[in-house]
Parts: C-alpha cells; sequence; structure tokens
C-alpha cells in the first residue's frame, strides 16, 4: 500500500503552467492555489484523472475568470484564483476545483435546457438540479466556439472517467462569486475494508465506511414478504430493502434475517440479509467489460474458498432503489 499510494502535489503542479497559457492566451491573469498537497492517492488514479482535471481547470480560466477590467469594474482583484485542494474525507478523498469568477448564468443555462428540451420548466428547478444539466453530453451555453471551448464535449467526458473511478462530481457556484467543482474518490483502488454478508449460497462486500451498525429484523418485518419495508430505529423510520429480492436470487429466506444499516451522503438505509460475515480487507478485482454496467455492483473480490463475491456500490444501489420506488408509485396512481 505504501508503494502504491502518492501524494497529489506533484499532480497539481503540473497545472501551474496551464493556468498561465490559458490566462495569456484569453488575455486575462490568474494565478493557481494549492492546498493538501500532502495527501495520498492511489497510483493507479492519477493517470485517469490528468484529463479530467485538465480539462476543469482550462474551463475556469476560459468561462470562469473575468478579463481583468470586468473584475476591476465588480471590485475583485484584477488577477483570478484557481484553487485545487484535497483532502481525506473517512475512506474517500474529495479533490475540489474553485474559482473567484463570474459563476454559472443559472439563466442561460436554463435557456439551454429549455432548447434541447431536457426539463419542461427548468425555472422551477433548485440550483444544485439545474447544474447537473452541465454535465449533459453535448451541452454549452458558449455564444462563440474558440480552440478551448462552445464545442459542448468535456463535462460529459469528466463524469463518465469520474465514474470509472467509483467515483461522484458535483457542482456548485454562486452568479458573480465562482464555481466549485468538487470531485469525490474511494482512496485506493485496489484495497478497501468490507464488511461481508451473506444471501443463499452468495457473499456480497459492504464498503466498511458505509457501515453502521448491524440489528436483527424484526419479527414483523420478518413476516413482510414484500422486498422492502421500513424499520424503527430507536425512534426514526429508516427504509430497508432486502438483497435477495433485490438480485432476484433464488431460495427461501432463513427464520431469522439481519439488518446492515448503511449512510451515504447522510441518508440511511437498511440492507436485509441471510447472514453476517464480519469485517475484512478485500482486495478489489474488475468485473470486465461485459459486467461493467450492472447497476449497484462496484467490483468483485475473489474469497478464500475461491468463490467470487461482488461488492456493493452503497450509494448506487440507494439511488437505484429509490428511483425504482417511485416509478412503481407512478405507476400506481396512473393506474
Amino acid at each position: 500500500m505504501k508503494v502504491r499510494m502518492v501524494p497529489v502535489g506533484p499532480i497539481f503542479r503540473q497545472y501551474l503552467r496551464i493556468v498561465r497559457d490559458v490566462a495569456q492566451a484569453n488575455g486575462k491573469a490568474a494565478r493557481l492555489v494549492l492546498a493538501g498537497e500532502d495527501v495520498e492517492v492511489d497510483l493507479s488514479m492519477v493517470e485517469h484523472l490528468k484529463d479530467p482535471l485538465t480539462h476543469m481547470i482550462r474551463n475556469a480560466v476560459d468561462h470562469g475568470i473575468e478579463a481583468p477590467e470586468s473584475r476591476r469594474a465588480a471590485g475583485k482583484d484584477p488577477s483570478g484564483v484557481i484553487t485545487i485542494k484535497a483532502r481525506h474525507d473517512g475512506a474517500n478523498i474529495v479533490i475540489e476545483i474553485s474559482d473567484d469568477g463570474a459563476g454559472l448564468n443559472r439563466q442561460r443555462i436554463a435557456e439551454r435546457v429549455r432548447a434541447i428540451g431536457a426539463a419542461s420548466d427548468p425555472d422551477s428547478l433548485s440550483d444544485q438540479e439545474l447544474f447537473k444539466f452541465v454535465f449533459e453530453p453535448g451541452f454549452s451555453t458558449a455564444e462563440k466556439i474558440t480552440d478551448l471551448s462552445g464545442r459542448g464535449v468535456g463535462m460529459d467526458v469528466v463524469k463518465r472517467n469520474i465514474e470509472a473511478l467509483r467515483g461522484a462530481v458535483a457542482i456548485d457556484s454562486r452568479q458573480g462569486h465562482g464555481t466549485t467543482i468538487t470531485i469525490r474518490l474511494p482512496l485506493t483502488l485496489a484495497i478497501i475494508e468490507g464488511f461481508g454478508v451473506g444471501v443463499g449460497d452468495d457473499t456480497y462486500i459492504l464498503p466498511l465506511h458505509s457501515v453502521r451498525e448491524c440489528l436483527t429484523l424484526p419479527p414483523e418485518e420478518q413476516r413482510n414478504r414484500d422486498g422492502c419495508g421500513v424499520i424503527n430505529l430507536r425512534g426514526l423510520p429508516v427504509p430497508y430493502l432486502r438483497l435477495r429480492d433485490w438480485y432476484a436470487l433464488p431460495g427461501e429466506r432463513p427464520a431469522r434475517e439481519s439488518v446492515v444499516i448503511v449512510e451515504e451522503n447522510g441518508l440511511q438505509a437498511g440492507l436485509a440479509v441471510d447472514r453476517l460475515y464480519g469485517a475484512h480487507q478485500t482486495v478489489i478485482k474488475p468485473l470486465g467489460a461485459q459486467f461493467k454496467d450492472i447497476p449497484g455492483i462496484a467490483g468483485s473480490a475473489i474469497l478464500g474458498s475461491g468463490r467470487v463475491a461482488l461488492i456493493i456500490d452503497v450509494g448506487s444501489l440507494m439511488r437505484d432503489a429509490v428511483n425504482a420506488r417511485a416509478t412503481r408509485l407512478n405507476v400506481n396512481q396512473a393506474l
């Protein structure tokens, strides 16, 4: 693990020249500020990060930072500031690329969303919902095409590359104050602390940082024949789903089921399983091209017995379950 992990400082410092060159080419002044240079990432992640970071930094200079005269008129320093910051957050590394420029133009984005028919009423969307369209393929609000922008190619590739690393990307912006793009990645692509659970003859691995506690499924829910339900967790209602039903696994439910409470982005949910195997380090293996799009699965691991265990992407599984539930409710209402 020591050999695999490298500090992000040398990776970040290569963008100093890019900021200078792009700013000069656009008649702007900008400088790059680095923070968290001693934070370490998996060596295999470095190559995958270069292109997304390069594109976002060029975007920050080209789209975000205003011309010196415009910044003076707004009471800002004529030289813009772009910041790359890295930090640890549990079992994840968080990289933030921010600028103190003009920020995203909500009205222009809404007009573009309406023009391409992506949403019927974009004005009613929250900033977070509206800004997600920036990552859609072909989306661009540039009024003219330049060597750096305007073709609608880039941010969708950024999102796809980050998600290929089992990460997530989000954008936040205030018009006139700047934009921050946050990338959240697993600390290592090779080894994770996992929590093993069993369903029938199969074993699944949950990332240990997502597991909060384990408990026995209440008797009243044990009699529930649906694939999901709600349990009372010390006075708080917590939804749960059965992995057996979610993945359509064969076999009968055991007389006693357990619930693993997981948390992702501040939201809690339960996963009902047959057995608990406990925590252990897990070496992640890729599933291969033919299985890479299986929803809710982040990879695989080879057990001591030689069998394959699937590693669950908790965040993706929770999103898919919520979307499936909403779809069923809409269908039932329509009927």
